[in-house]
């Protein structure tokens, strides 16, 4: 319930302040576990995400978040759970890999952090990875390109689904060759949004 109230307040906040563009909803499936990936820039990331999608998606985030009791009840009442972004964490990752095995979305920003620098993308991490091949969930990759500045456009785009496969046994290389997959992806539908969320134009007019 509280999941669905954010979702639609916050939703029609973001449509009020920037013109939001959503391409390719319909890649993520109805149903069953996905782990769905996307570039991060802002901490409205999130929110388009979410109001995009009729599932909830159950979203990883900085154990920072929730240092306040008040705070973190309501982060998890809307399903998101904490990670240690500054070392591994089998607390979350076995919360990952719960939240598929019960068969919903977990949402990733596999670059880790936001980036400052909105016109390049950051180095993918390989935890994403790792959670679709332990339990062959397929991977959504999505783009997410703007300013989130005031009556600027900001541009969200899922891909088509895939499934990563184990090709060594090495579970390693296995992750690093599926993190390599999932950021190609992401960096593709984020460059097809290019024109769309205005960089073209802005590039142009620096010159």
């Amino acid at each position: 319930m509280l999941y669905t109230i954010v979702k639609h307040v916050l939703g029609a906040v973001a449509h009020l302040l920037f013109r939001v563009t959503i391409r390719g909803a319909s890649n993520v499936p109805g149903e069953g576990p996905v782990v769905l990936c996307a570039n991060h820039i802002a901490w409205w990331d999130p929110v388009l995400v979410a109001i995009a999608l009729k599932r909830p998606v159950h979203f990883m985030a900085k154990k920072e978040l929730f240092r306040f009791p008040v705070l973190s009840y309501l982060f998890r009442k809307v399903h998101a759970f904490p990670v240690n972004r500054g070392k591994p964490d089998l607390g979350a990752v076995k919360a990952a890999l719960g939240v598929l095995r019960e068969g919903h979305i977990l949402g990733i920003f596999p670059e880790g952090t936001r980036q400052k620098n909105k016109d390049q993308l950051g180095e993918m991490h390989a935890g994403a990875a790792l959670f679709a091949l332990k339990t062959g969930a397929p991977v959504v990759p999505a783009a997410i390109r703007g300013t989130y500045k005031i009556g600027r456009p900001v541009v969200l785009v899922f891909g088509e689904s895939m499934t990563l496969e184990a090709r060594t046994g090495k579970t390693s290389v296995d992750m690093e060759e599926g993190a390599r997959v999932i950021e190609s992806a992401i960096f593709r539908l984020w460059q097809s949004t290019k024109e769309e969320s205005g960089v073209a134009a802005r590039e142009v007019g620096s010159c």
